[in-house]
């Protein structure tokens, strides 16, 4: 997998890591790009041959992040790769979550700064979209087409189980990732029969 810290330049990790502990030291409002020049050791020309601003900064971190939680989640369907029949019949691909989960975790201090910037719902958002994305993409695999449950039209039960994961996982975050990975999938997968995942039976 492409994750965020192959694709950076060093300049660009160095940046990076200037931010984040910008916005644990400042705050995103405070924050200025002579100060996050000066924390990662490079000057305005080189900072400005990558990024814009400090917004431009903050959006490319946020777009790079999510491209790697997509990739974790729904990378294999993108490049048409194989899976294991365990995969295959997960409605939720648990292991996918998993990494997910493992990914989040090490990248902590990055998601509590986003949180600490005011931006930490448009990552919550994309998110939602990328487990919509791999449910949608797992029941065509399965060949599920039901278009109820319990009385509730798909697109409204959709939103219920893709909400309700995506709760769990921030509210995880914003706990400070103090849970493992793997207790979080097993809340999830506890989660599974409260929800209407039979939706995509």
């Amino acid at each position: 997998m492409a994750t965020t810290a192959r694709r950076q330049t060093r300049t660009e990790a160095r940046i990076r890591d200037a931010f984040i502990e910008l916005m644990q030291e400042k705050g995103f409002e405070s924050m200025t790009v002579s100060a996050i020049v000066r924390a990662a050791g490079v000057n305005r020309g080189t900072f400005y041959l990558h990024y814009l601003d400090k917004f431009d900064l903050k959006q490319q971190l946020i777009d790079d992040t999510i491209d790697d939680l997509t990739e974790i989640l729904v990378g294999d369907d993108m490049r048409g790769g194989r899976r294991s029949v365990d995969d295959v019949l997960d409605i939720f691909r648990t292991e996918a979550i998993a990494e997910a989960l493992r990914y989040v975790k090490r990248e902590y201090a990055f998601f509590d700064a986003i949180s600490r910037s005011g931006s930490d719902m448009q990552m919550y958002d994309r998110f939602k979209d990328i487990l919509k994305r791999m449910l949608i993409s797992q029941a065509k695999r399965l060949n599920l087409t039901s278009n109820t449950y319990a009385d509730i039209p798909r697109p409204y039960a959709m939103e219920i189980l893709v909400s309700s994961v995506s709760s769990i996982i921030w509210l995880w975050i914003r706990g400070g990732c103090k849970e493992t990975p793997e207790r979080i999938c097993s809340i999830i997968e506890r989660n599974k029969t409260m929800a209407p995942v039979d939706i995509l039976r």
